[in-house]
């Protein structure tokens, strides 16, 4: 075997490592980071509950839909279930009764969530008050649920 040859496999065994290296820190690396929570976008509201707490953190209002995120802390998601309504002026908008969305889980009994409403099939008019009903929901139906009430104006964003 000459130098060249050397050189050769030597160059292919580190670009070996280095794909490699970045194949690992995307699929594996990627998903040891820490999540982390999104921004809040309003003045948060928090409430103390039974060993816990839920702070309203975000909410948007556009032409399709309102959405919201809120942080959950102190409940484990074994134990409880989290739903969330929407109202507008007393009357219920989430036509399903909680809205949909997603989970970031940041520790340990503590979650961010991130629920929305798709209003495209309602006529609300540009500036909104909402009051956000979250509820921590016990499986062992011996216990009562949490309910935890926020206020908040929204403007409609033109996107």
């Amino acid at each position: 075997m000459d130098k060249k040859e050397k050189k050769f496999i030597i160059a292919m065994i580190v670009l070996a490592v280095v794909v490699l290296g970045a194949i690992w820190y995307l699929k594996v690396g990627y998903l040891l980071k820490k999540p982390e929570m999104p921004e809040a976008n309003i003045a948060i509201q928090t409430q103390m509950v039974d060993g816990g707490a839920i702070s309203l953190r975000n909410a948007d209002y556009t032409e399709n839909q309102i959405k919201v995120g809120y942080e959950v802390k102190g409940f484990s998601l074994e134990e409880y279930n989290i739903a969330c309504k929407l109202y507008r002026d007393g009357h219920l908008i989430s036509t399903s009764g909680s809205t949909g969305g997603g989970l970031i889980e940041l520790d340990e009994k503590h979650y961010y969530f991130t629920g929305y409403e798709n209003i495209t099939e309602m006529n609300l008019p540009e500036s909104i008050h909402l009051n956000v009903e979250i509820k921590v929901i016990p499986n062992d139906f011996r216990q009562k649920s949490i309910t935890s009430s926020f206020d908040v104006s929204l403007e409609k964003e033109v996107k």
